[in-house]
């Protein structure tokens, strides 16, 4: 099986599932995957283009399309709309690399099916249909129907249109959609794609590096809520601050810490710059194990996150959670034992969570044990055995 992605996200992880089963063919990727790579790119440049740790993938299996990370850096300078154009563009532009290259059926390459990721596969399917082989489609989102009835889209409406007519034929080509959760794979069902033809694999995280170590605020810091993701309106960053408001008004000591990405709400942290909220910016895994180390209670109150590997993160370093119910690793979530799932889209019930968990930080720090013990089979060893497993039953 060959395996193609713009960027990497958790297409790695599958590429590495493959390669411990015997399967994989090839993991072509924008992102750089191997050491070797950072030794053809000067450090500066480099440190620019990826934020990605090596993965331990057979080199003659892997080829990196380095125009791709160069062309979606220089998108993001582009204002707005532009930026978004850029995008779509590069992915599509991957995607039709990925077409010519494909090599027949049957040939020494031994490629007999393909794992291409949404809006970079309709080049790719099309190709590697007309040669025989299986598509399988890497949708690390849900349906775009359930997109843009929960928070509608910030894409220009031309730009929509065209993400969606190219994301409804991928579908309609793929034999097989792969979800990272059943959350998400619901999307798809209710979009009136059929059930047999949708499968969920619910992601995982490096528990040796996301662990509890004992650390724990001291009093004189009082109680900390963690936020980690963009800071846009999807995962519901303007609901945090209103609820936090509210909290903040009634725990003095409550503080909020915000760590990620500046997303298309970032401005409205101007509106409560009264408050006891500080912002970290991105972190690299290390640095965001440590975080969740020294938090009270990680909260993402999304409203849509297909999966959100923050969750099992912060479970596993012993954190207690709270998330939406449109979040799809609320699954790992044991209500009032490891964390607790409030309504998407609002900011009330949000509010009265976090002030009980403020309330009660002795609960909190007891439930840390069983945070842990939560997620102990979610590791990524534990999805390349699920994930192979699927492969083996569902391609011919």
């Amino acid at each position: 099986m060959l395996v193609t992605h713009p960027g990497r996200q958790h297409s790695h992880q599958a590429a590495l599932a493959l390669q411990k089963a015997g399967l994989l063919a090839g993991y072509w990727a924008g992102v750089p995957s191997l050491a070797e790579h950072g030794r053809l790119v000067p450090r500066a440049l480099w440190r620019r283009l990826v934020a990605y740790a090596p993965v331990p993938l057979e080199p003659s299996r892997v080829r990196w399309v380095p125009w791709v990370p160069g062309l979606r850096r220089l998108g993001d300078r582009l204002p707005g709309g532009a930026a978004r154009e850029a995008d779509f563009a590069v992915c599509r532009l991957f995607d039709r690399w990925v077409a010519r290259r494909l090599p027949r059926a049957g040939t020494a390459e031994g490629i007999s099916a393909v794992i291409a990721c949404e809006i970079s596969a309709l080049a790719t399917f099309r190709a590697a249909r007309a040669r025989g082989m299986t598509t399988l489609l890497d949708a690390p989102s849900i349906h775009w129907a359930a997109q843009d009835r929960l928070h509608g889209t910030l894409d220009p409406p031309g730009l929509h249109r065209r993400i969606v007519r190219v994301k409804e034929e991928e579908i309609a080509l793929a034999d097989h959609v792969l979800t990272v959760s059943e959350l998400a794979r619901q999307t798809y069902l209710e979009a009136g794609v059929p059930a047999e033809k949708v499968h969920a694999i619910p992601l995982g995280a490096d528990l040796s590096l996301f662990r509890p170590d004992g650390t724990e605020e001291a009093p004189r810091q009082g109680f900390t809520f963690l936020f980690a993701g963009a800071t846009i309106h999807r995962k519901g960053f303007d609901l945090l601050l209103a609820a936090f408001a509210r909290v903040a008004a009634e725990v003095p000591d409550a503080r909020l810490r915000v760590v990620g990405p500046r997303g298309d709400e970032a401005h409205l942290l101007e509106r409560y710059a009264a408050l006891p909220i500080e912002v970290v910016g991105p972190l690299d895994q290390r640095g965001l194990a440590a975080e969740f180390r020294r938090a009270g209670c990680l909260v993402l109150p999304s409203r849509n996150d297909s999966y959100a590997m923050v969750v099992t993160e912060a479970l596993a370093a012993g954190l207690p959670v709270i998330v939406s119910e449109m979040v799809g690793a609320k699954d790992l979530v044991r209500e009032g034992k490891n964390g607790w799932i409030v309504p998407a889209g609002d900011a009330a019930p949000l509010a009265v969570r976090m002030l009980a968990c403020a309330r009660d930080r002795e609960g909190l720090r007891a439930m840390r044990e069983e945070c842990r013990r939560s997620v102990e089979a979610a590791t990524w060893e534990a999805y390349h055995e699920r994930f192979a497993e699927l492969v083996r039953r569902i391609v011919p």
